[in-house]
């Protein structure tokens, strides 16, 4: 069985149409050093700890890396959700996603699913994994067999924490959501 830990990023300074990889708000880096602190309290010391390659990702994960004094690795597969490089496009496309269904998506999505599904399912080490809002749909619906893109609302920097046994995936604690949707 493994134990994971899923930790959306902290609040970002820009917005997902604004910049494809902008760096934490003073607010965002709060809330990793709250975040890296539950996390040190309530993680396995030997616990792997992995990041998306984006900025706010690794910016949220660092706090603990640097209090266990442990590298944070890279991992591309919990990158956030393929979308469109112009940053004109990227509002109305979000839009469009979190209102669909998964198999709605484009085969580029299905991969990264997929790609994503199969990284969770080979963890055999306790893993906390920094990664995104759609990341953390993305399992929830695996999880509730429900289609439906838009499963939760995870709050920046919420911790997630899931054991999966084969095909056997469960909750043992959810994190704080928001009370809106992204905009």
């Amino acid at each position: 069985m493994a134990e994971i830990w899923l930790v959306r990023h902290g609040e970002a300074v820009s917005a997902f149409d604004q910049d494809t990889d902008p760096p934490l708000s003073a607010l965002g880096r709060k809330q990793a050093e709250r975040t890296a602190q539950y996390l040190k309290d309530n993680v396995p010391p030997e616990a792997t700890l992995l990041t998306s390659p984006k900025r706010r990702a690794i910016e949220t994960g660092q706090p603990l890396a640097n209090f266990r004094s442990v590298d944070l690795l890279v991992d591309p597969r919990f990158i956030e959700l393929p979308s469109p490089g112009s940053l004109e496009s990227r509002g109305a496309w979000i839009k469009q996603v979190l209102a669909a269904r998964w198999g709605e998506l484009p085969p580029a999505v299905q991969l990264w699913r997929e790609e994503l599904r199969t990284a969770l399912a080979s963890f055999e080490m306790p893993t906390v994994v920094f990664t995104h809002f759609l990341v953390i749909n993305s399992v929830a619906a695996r999880m509730s067999g429900d289609d439906t893109v838009m499963q939760c609302l995870p709050a920046n920097a919420s911790v997630h924490h899931l054991r999966i046994e084969k095909d056997d995936w469960q909750w043992s604690a959810r994190g704080d959501m928001l009370e809106s949707p992204v905009n």
